[in-house]
This record gives C-alpha cells, structure tokens and sequence, in this order.
C-alpha cells in the first residue's frame, strides 16, 4: 500500500510504526475494557441478589403479621439507597401490598428488575422485586473505559517514539549515509571519487557496507584502467577515422556506379527498363489524380534481326547507340526515354497529348530516314515502328498502358512497318 505514496523511509516507518502500534493497543484495550465490563456487571449482579436476599428476609415477618405500617416504613427507606428506583411487595396472592418510587425515578433509564420469594417457616409467604438503576454503573464503566484508553494511548505513544528512535539510530540513519555517499559517486563523473562506508555494525547493513566497499574499490580500478584504454584507443581511433574517411568516398563512388548500372543501360546509357517501370509506376497514381495528359511511345527497330546477321552484333549495337542518340535528342527535360531490351525502346512523354506524341513520333520516324547509318563503309537501311498510347480513363494502369501500346506497335508492323499507330485504331 505504501508503494502509492511518495513517502521517504522514515516516513513509512512513521506511518507503520504508528499503525501497528494502534492496532494492537486498541485491541488490547478493547480486550481490556470488555473485562472491566464483565467484572462491573458480575459486581452489579451479585450486588442486587444480596440486596433482594437481605430484604426478603426482612419482610418475612412484615407479610405474615400484615404488618403495612413497618412495610411502609421499610420502602421508604429502601428506595432512599443508593441506585433503588422501586421497591414493590406483594403477598402470596400476588397482591401488591406495599410499592414505593424513589423521588428521582425514570423510567427511561437503564435497569435491572431483581425479585425473591419472601419465605416464613420455610414456606413462600409473598414476594418482593426491586428495581435497580444502572446509570452510576454506566458512568463507572465509562470513567473506566476512559482511563484504560488514556493509559494505552500515552504507553502507545512513548513506545511508538522509542521504536521510532532505535530503528532510525540503527537503520535509517545507516541507509541514508548509504544515500549520500552513492550520490556523491554518481556525482563525480571523473570517478576521482572513493569514499568509504565507516559502519561497524554486524548485523546486515554492516555486510552490507562491506559488500559496498568492495564493489566501489572494483570499480574505480576497473575505471582507471578502462580510463588508460580509452586514451590509448582514442589514438588509434584517430587515425582508423581518417581512414574510414577515405573509405567512405570510394565506397559513394562505387554505390553511385553500382546505382549507375542498376538503372542504366551499358550499351546506349539510356535508363534500363527497370528504371523505366519505377518511373511509370510513381508517376500514374499522380497523373490520374491530377488528370495529366501523358502519353507511352514503345518504339521497335523494323527488321533489326537481319542488320545482326547481315554485318554482325558489333554493327547492331552501333545502330542502337545511335539510335540512342537521336532520341535523347528529342526528349525534354520532363520526359523519359529508356532501351527496354534488344532493339525495343519506350519514350515517355509527360504533358502531352496523342497529337503531341504522333507529332514527335513522325518527327523520329523522319530524323531516322534521313540519318546515315554506315557501316565498313556501306550504308544500312533503319526504320522504326512506333506504337502509341494514352493514359486515361479507359487506361488507368501500367499494364493497360503497355498493352495498348503494344497493340498499337503490332499493327504498325502489321500494316508494313516503318510507320506509327496510335490506340485505339480504325
């Protein structure tokens, strides 16, 4: 419970020496007063039978001699003892014969009714009860009660002071030299710092100071030597440092070539189809949100396969180089032409309608024708096939547009090559 305070340890002990020894007081006290009553009211019980015996005793003669005058007598003087509230006297019959009421009777106090048979010869003559006020008990019994928990509250309070002063000499004030000399440590960041625990108890906290100063002497040692490392490390480090330095810009040279030849094409320095795809791939969401007209161009080298075998792989690398060449030409700065693998590429035009894309297509188309293409000293014959299409509603992803495209590149060579279709055709 005391864990949801933020109590020091002196205040826990407060609180729990100061609990305990309430509880078991009160109930000591409580066991203490319930004797108190107990014993009162055997005292009050064998109080009235004695009366109630005494004054049977003494009406014996009254009742049988019919004696009223000395009866009256004798109630009067009865209900004049102290805590007596009523005398009354009856005869065999049950006829009351004499009653009496002392002068500050109340019904509404608490009572006891006692009553005996009156005997002559041995033989009930008549009966007498008496009632007995209990009040003056009561006040007895709360003077008493009062005196109990007063005796126990100041013995509960001397002995919760000296309980407080022995654990905190034997304890507490250990622990807090404990406290401040961790504090200290803590607080010295050089480890300079060595004190000593000087507790020369043998009980716990004594193995316990012990046990401290053992381990603070390991680590000051342990830091002296880890502090001789350190400066022998930091001097290497200096030195591995610059190196690494070194390193590191080789390595950027070498991430930004392999990043180079992940996206380029090596025989044309195009970007490869890989790096196409990822283009297309972050620019569609961004083109249909925004309704942006952008147009694919797959364009295909008509009868490349021929040119191979004809003069050689040495020569079709050279037509697609050059090829290369004329189509960077023809890109902007916004746009994307890239070698999709062997004799295919695609251009990507941003901002630009079909219009736009048959214009700069037939433009290719017408640059190609009249570029001259020689190789060992003959010149070749190049065409294209150039397939367009646009993304748009009916087109709303990257492989709808490539199809459409390719549909388009299709029926170009399916109509004689050397020509550009734009989807969808007649």
């Amino acid at each position: 419970m005391l864990k949801n305070f933020n109590l020091g340890l002196r205040e826990k002990l407060v609180v729990i020496v100061v609990a305990g020894i309430v509880v078991g007081f009160m109930l000591l006290g409580a066991f203490r007063i319930y004797n108190a009553k107990q014993s009162i009211n055997e005292e009050i019980d064998r109080s009235g039978n004695e009366r109630i015996t005494l004054i049977a005793e003494a009406l014996s003669n009254l009742i049988v001699g019919y004696d009223y005058s000395n009866m009256e007598f004798l109630a009067e003087r009865i209900v004049k003892l102290q805590d007596v509230q009523q005398i009354t006297i009856r005869n065999q019959a049950g006829k009351i014969m004499v009653t009496r009421k002392s002068s500050n009777f109340n019904q509404a106090l608490n009572a006891l009714d006692y009553e005996s048979p009156v005997l002559f010869s041995g033989k009930p003559v008549g009966s007498v009860a008496l009632r007995i006020s209990l009040e003056r008990y009561e006040q007895s019994i709360r003077r008493t009660s009062m005196n109990i928990f007063l005796l126990f509250a100041v013995f509960a309070i001397f002995l919760g002071v000296l309980l407080y002063v022995v654990t905190s000499k034997a304890i507490i004030q250990p622990i807090g030299h404990f406290r401040d000399l961790m504090k200290e440590i803590l607080n010295d960041p050089s480890g300079r710092v060595r004190p000593k625990l000087e507790i020369a108890s043998q009980d716990e906290i004594g193995e316990l100071a012990a046990i401290f100063n053992t381990m603070n002497d390991k680590v000051h040692d342990y830091q002296q030597r880890l502090q001789e490392k350190y400066i022998l490390a930091d001097s290497n480090l200096l030195a591995t440092n610059e190196q690494l330095k070194a390193r590191t810009k080789q390595l950027e040279i070498a991430l930004a070539q392999v990043e180079q030849l992940a996206t380029t094409d090596s025989l044309t320095q195009l970007p490869n189809r890989r790096h196409f795809d990822t283009f297309l791939a972050t620019a569609t969401p961004r083109v249909l949100r925004f309704n942006e007209s952008v147009c694919l161009l797959v364009i295909d080298v008509d009868n490349f396969k021929q040119i191979n075998d004809q003069h050689g792989h040495g020569v079709g690398d050279y037509v697609l180089q050059e090829l290369a060449r004329l189509f960077k030409s023809r890109t902007r700065e916004t746009d994307i032409c890239a070698r999709m693998g062997g004799d295919e590429f695609a251009l990507l035009l941003c901002h630009a309608d079909k219009d736009e894309a048959l214009a700069l297509s037939q433009d290719l188309l017408h640059k190609v024708s009249e570029h001259s293409f020689v190789a060992k000293g003959q010149k070749l014959l190049v065409m294209l096939s150039i397939g367009i299409a646009q993304l748009e509603a009916e087109i709303h992803d990257t492989e709808m547009l490539y199809g459409a495209a390719d549909t388009a590149l299709y029926e170009a060579k399916r109509r004689g090559r050397g020509q550009v279709v734009v989807y969808p055709f007649a």
